[in-house]
């Protein structure tokens, strides 16, 4: 067996080996490179914390002794207090305090007293004038700042000829103004303090004070301050005390850039690894390629003479191949969905023209038509047949779109099965939303009627027993010829018109269709008295309303005639209406609105009934209750009057009002809450114990005389219905006031 391919294939992706190889050590040195990175981070970290910790110490420290000494130090009290020549001695004490503090705290290289009382600054053992004392301007500064600490850093002279140093300065005010002591500590002397804890070979501290500025930046040597901004910061920590910020990390010194280098060896090393392992790739692949080429060949040759456009790329042989492939399959598949769609497209077209009469045919193009839709010829005897779903509106709330068309889909395939049992064809097509037209050829036999209807009614019940909703069927006369196949279209859509008056979930055959007795005369009486009662609230109003729904029924009328009937009735409220109150007028419009968004929902005449009869009932209600209203705003006004004047009448009751104003007692009730906002025993109750306090304030009458004048007879009745309004006994309210 010639192993020749073999040794070719495995020739081709040994450099992959040392490809994948070489990319997985560079991946281990980059994850030891970051963990080293890690590492440096913590000891960074730890680091910094440190020097913050060192700052903070060291300055908090010398800020306590000076605070103290402040305090406590009596000379130091005795100095900002004498003046004159009292003023040498307390000199002398100063510089005890001032050498005392440079003794325990190494890190302070000088100390000055200011003195407002004689504007005097005591420094280097000698009292200076403020304006000769080279510091002035600092001093002028820190007499106006707000609050005064650690401040740095700056350049300080203690004399004028002498060479400025870097220092950081602490400010503290003594005795309510009287002067201040600034501390300077030597930044360097400081920094080199720092510089103790760390190798600056290797690792960089930076010290930034509350305004950014680097305190390092004069505070160490030329060759550390370029290493430090040379590196990378790997930590920061800000002083809780001072407000200064210190920053870590590492120098690119030696070491650093040693680690550099040989990660860039190894990094040249693994990309010269893969550029020699492409290299080889490509120089195998183009000696062992020659087969696939000759199949590019042949692929590109004839699919250039299909699409003269169409070109590869050379650099991806395979590629070129599966994709010429993919396209011819998904060419030939979108062309077959393409036909697919067309003929189904074309054949509900051809059905629409056949039917609806747009188009006239041979007898030789009706044949090819239907040879072409491998459909039955119409040789023989058919009818025309249109199903209905009742109660659409509710079917498209219920169903979701998807779900619509597969419901329409089963009930197209169910009369497709229900033509099959009975041995003939059906030809279905969704022309509209809600309605399936179908041609249905009638079988060959004695009594083909009878076969009709068994099909129908076995889809009746086949709808119906499967599904959540129902179907009505209108039928057309059996047809012979094509002018007979669209009367009979016409006739199978004229007989669905009668489902208004015939009802739902039933076959209507143009035969059984009843000739319209549409007297206009007898409901234009109907609809007049029944507006009339309307108008004039007549509780007859409904009667006249059942009667005109009677005839509807017994005229059998179609669904449009029964529209032209409401809008006729609608016409007539209308110009009724106009001629009442605004507020009548605005009560129908209403109705009426909600009528007319609700009336292309309806599908029998029951169904129109019940929706036209809650409108009116509810325009009904609302009238009344405005008349009421209107009749009895005025009788309140004199019930309240009334009241006010006869409280003290023990027998005045809501009864008693409804028998003298001849208003039903719970109507008055009603009007008492509604128009006055309390109810009528409530309205009593407070008129009487009113009249009870005024007479208890302005008479000495008995309680219990003032209890029956008030109206009522029983003292104890009294007692509770003051005590329940006033909130304490009558007697206590009477010793009260």
């Amino acid at each position: 067996m010639n192993n020749n391919w073999f040794r070719r294939l495995l020739l081709s992706y040994l450099p992959v080996f040392f490809i994948v190889t070489t990319i997985l050590f560079i991946i281990f040195f980059q994850i030891f490179n970051e963990q080293n990175r890690k590492e440096a981070l913590k000891a960074n970290e730890f680091l910094a914390s440190q020097v913050t910790q060192y700052l903070d110490n060291s300055l908090r420290s010398i800020d306590f002794k000076v605070l103290r000494e402040i305090l406590t130090n009596p000379n130091l009290k005795n100095y900002y207090a004498v003046t004159g020549s009292d003023d040498v001695y307390a000199g002398i004490q100063a510089v005890q305090v001032i050498d005392e503090l440079k003794i325990e705290y190494p890190l302070i290289d000088s100390i000055y007293m200011v003195r407002y009382r004689d504007d005097k600054v005591f420094s280097n053992g000698k009292p200076v004038p403020i304006e000769e004392f080279p510091d002035a301007a600092f001093i002028e500064d820190s007499r106006a700042a707000e609050t005064q600490k650690w401040v740095g850093g700056r350049t300080f002279r203690a004399f004028p000829t002498e060479e400025g140093k870097q220092v950081i300065t602490l400010i503290r005010g003594v005795g309510n103004g009287s002067g201040l002591i600034v501390v300077n500590v030597d930044l360097q002397t400081l920094q080199k303090s720092i510089m103790q804890m760390y190798d600056p070979e290797f690792t960089f501290v930076n010290i930034y004070n509350r305004s950014g500025g680097n305190l390092g930046d004069s505070g160490v040597t030329e060759e550390h301050t370029v290493k430090a901004s040379s590196g990378e910061v790997f930590s920061e920590f800000t002083s809780s005390y001072s407000g200064w910020k210190v920053q870590t990390g590492l120098n690119n010194g030696k070491v650093v850039k040693f680690a550099l280098q040989f990660y860039n060896i190894w990094f040249v090393f693994a990309v010269a690894v893969v550029l020699i392992g492409v290299v080889w790739v490509i120089y195998v692949t183009r000696r062992n390629y020659k087969p696939i080429q000759q199949i590019v060949t042949l692929i590109e040759t004839v699919a250039s003479q299909k699409q003269p456009g169409m070109g590869h790329s050379k650099e991806n042989e395979f590629r070129f191949i599966q994709a010429t492939l993919e396209q011819m399959i998904d060419q030939t598949k979108q062309y077959q969905e393409e036909y697919e769609e067309n003929l189904i497209l074309k054949k509900k077209y051809f059905f629409q023209e056949l039917l609806e009469g747009t188009r006239e045919f041979t007898a030789d193009e009706l044949s090819a038509e239907m040879n072409r839709f491998s459909l039955p010829q119409l040789d023989d005897r058919w009818t025309v047949m249109v199903v209905e779903i009742d109660r659409y509106s509710r079917f498209i709330d219920e169903y979701h779109v998807q779900d619509q068309s597969l419901l329409k889909f089963v009930l197209s395939s169910i009369l497709q099965e229900s033509a099959r049992k009975e041995d003939t064809e059906v030809w279905a097509e969704w022309i509209s939303d809600h309605r399936l037209y179908a041609i249905l050829w009638l079988p060959d036999t004695p009594q083909p009627e009878e076969s009709e209807r068994r099909l129908l009614e076995g889809y009746l019940d086949q709808v119906e027993q499967y599904l959540n909703f129902t179907v009505t069927i209108g039928i057309g006369r059996v047809a012979v010829d094509l002018r007979g196949l669209r009367a009979s279209f016409k006739e199978a859509v004229h007989a669905l018109d009668y489902k208004a008056v015939l009802g739902v979930n039933r076959i209507i055959p143009y035969s059984d269709v009843p000739g319209s007795t549409n007297d206009v005369y007898e409901f234009l009486k109907t609809i007049s008295l029944l507006v009339q009662a309307m108008r004039l609230s007549d509780d007859d109003w409904d009667k006249h309303f059942d009667k005109l729904f009677k005839q509807i029924h017994a005229s059998m009328l179609s669904r449009q005639e029964i529209m032209n009937t409401i809008q006729l009735l609608f016409q007539h409220v209308n110009r009724e209406f106009a001629e009442l109150p605004r507020e009548y007028h605005e009560l129908w419009a209403e109705v009426m609105g909600h009528l007319l968004r609700n009336l292309e929902d309806w599908e029998t005449a029951e169904d129109l009934q019940e929706l036209c009869k809650d409108g009116f009932q509810k325009l009904a209600g609302q009238m009344q209750a405005l008349r009421c209203s209107k009749k009895h705003r005025t009788h309140i006004l004199e019930i309240r009057k009334y009241i006010e004047e006869n409280y003290n009448n023990p027998d005045l009751s809501l009864n008693y009002l409804s028998d003298l104003f001849d208003i039903n007692p719970k109507y008055l009730s009603k009007l008492f809450k509604d128009e006055i906002g309390e109810k009528f025993v409530d309205l009593l109750i407070s008129q009487r114990i009113e009249k009870a306090k005024q007479l208890m304030q302005e008479t000495d009458r008995a309680i219990q005389e003032i209890s029956e004048e008030v109206g009522y007879t029983n003292y104890n009745s009294f007692n509770r219905a003051f005590k329940n309004v006033v909130g304490v006994a009558p007697s206590d309210y009477r010793k009260a006031n």
